[in-house]
């Protein structure tokens, strides 16, 4: 009891000091509040085909929710703080159910602060890393949704289940994490029902609310953009631009995003695309022989665990979109990690690879918002911060490489037969 009330107290210290800093030295970030305010606000004359098209229709149920509610209220102007106070609330729902996580265990371990548990202390100080944009955007719902669909996975797979298919329709990318909660074989059955059932609900209320083409616009809005400067592919095009602007230009796009263009770009973009395509087909390898090989579900944590991060880094990694807020996908299902894993040399290196994770968090949250003006206009100090991009990005790298490695041993290694000294708790 103690040690979750020494929890409490850092999270509300912490989130205190995120909140003043948004509202004073990082008000920057709030655009995307000020964006979904206003497109909602127009939503008479575009309706759900019409309004906030780069999101499924289940997100822009989620974001119009409450400003209908304010709206009806006449006091639309708070819409931007209930937003933030849901997303806290979202924030405090997870660090619970980490805590809820470390009594059931009964972990008795020493944690690195104060006795709690290292996946709350990650996910205490992973919100601070990347700064107060994690209030500010979208992406904390459907990255939360999928650190609790993990920690879910044994004890109850089809709530799992759901929370992995309302994290796809909060945004599509959750959609690669779905087969891996599906591999393990005990609870296989349970996860597709569940998730189908769940899934065409959604499909369902998209398609009577705005259609098939209202169901692709967040995918076509993807397509349609350009090289996003803080994006991997990017990189040698802002090194270049750095160095000397000369024929590279970066501009602010319709879709609402900074962009470069210039010499090599295209090829650029090629990269990307050939190199998303890769990691897609790796990843289908990796699920098809975990459905093969992937028995009970406890027993294939491990291999679960690496290959969820595997999917979620590599969609970052090799896609030529890369905002600050993407992180956010991946922290929580680093911390549910933490949280399930019990052996210790795999604990180890999740704890390695979450270590780095948080450095990389760092590093974005310094290159946005504090550093970005030397990235979208050139002064002298935009090759220190272009810098620092690049070293995020090649962390970014690493660490998508290593998940994919870790996943690869873990669902190569020999099922253990019944016979197995280890799988019979024979010592």
């Amino acid at each position: 009891m103690a040690t979750s009330r020494t929890a409490w107290l850092w999270w509300a210290t912490t989130r205190l000091v995120l909140l003043i800093v948004l509202v004073t030295v990082e008000t920057g970030v709030g655009f995307d509040l000020k964006y979904y305010r206003e497109s909602l606000g127009d939503f008479g004359a575009d309706g759900v085909t019409g309004t906030l098209r780069e999101y499924p229709v289940p997100a822009f149920l989620a974001l119009a929710a409450p400003y209908a509610l304010l709206s009806l209220a006449g006091a639309t102007s708070y819409y931007s703080l209930f937003v933030i106070v849901l997303a806290v609330g979202l924030d405090a729902t997870f660090l619970r159910a980490l805590l809820h996580r470390a009594g059931a265990a009964d972990v008795t371990t020493p944690g690195t602060l104060g006795g709690i548990s290292l996946p709350a202390v990650v996910w205490l100080a992973a919100v601070p890393a990347i700064g107060s944009l994690t209030y500010a955007r979208f992406d904390l719902l459907p990255g939360v949704l999928i650190g609790l669909a993990l920690l879910a996975l044994v004890d109850a797979p089809r709530r799992a289940a759901v929370l992995g298919a309302l994290a796809t329709g909060a945004k599509y990318w959750p959609a690669l994490v779905l087969p891996t909660l599906a591999a393990p074989r005990s609870s296989r059955l349970r996860v597709l029902a569940a998730g189908a059932v769940t899934g065409a609900a959604l499909v369902v209320v998209s398609l009577v609310l705005g259609g098939w083409d209202r169901i692709m616009s967040p995918l076509d809005y993807q397509g349609d953009r350009g090289l996003q400067i803080e994006s991997v592919a990017a990189t040698p095009a802002m090194v270049r631009w750095a160095a000397g602007p000369g024929d590279h230009d970066v501009f602010f796009s319709k879709a609402l995003a900074w962009e470069i263009d210039g010499p090599g770009v295209s090829a650029l973009i090629t990269v990307s695309t050939v190199a998303t395509a890769g990691l897609l087909l790796a990843m289908v390898a990796l699920w098809v022989l975990a459905w093969r090989r992937l028995g009970d579900v406890r027993d294939s944590l491990p291999a679960t665990i690496w290959l969820t991060l595997a999917a979620v880094s590599a969609f970052v990694v090799g896609g030529k979109v890369l905002s600050p807020q993407y992180l956010i996908w991946l922290l929580p299902a680093a911390c549910a990690g933490l949280a399930l894993l019990d052996d210790p040399a795999e604990q180890r290196r999740l704890r390695r690879w979450t270590a780095v994770l948080l450095v990389a968090a760092v590093i974005t949250h310094v290159v946005f918002p504090h550093g970005y003006h030397e990235l979208i206009d050139h002064t002298t100090w935009s090759g220190a911060v272009v810098a620092l991009l690049l070293v995020r990005n090649l962390l970014l790298v690493g660490l998508c490489g290593y998940a994919l490695v870790s996943a690869t041993r873990l669902v190569r290694r020999p099922r253990r037969r019944p016979t197995d000294p280890v799988a019979t708790g024979a010592s």
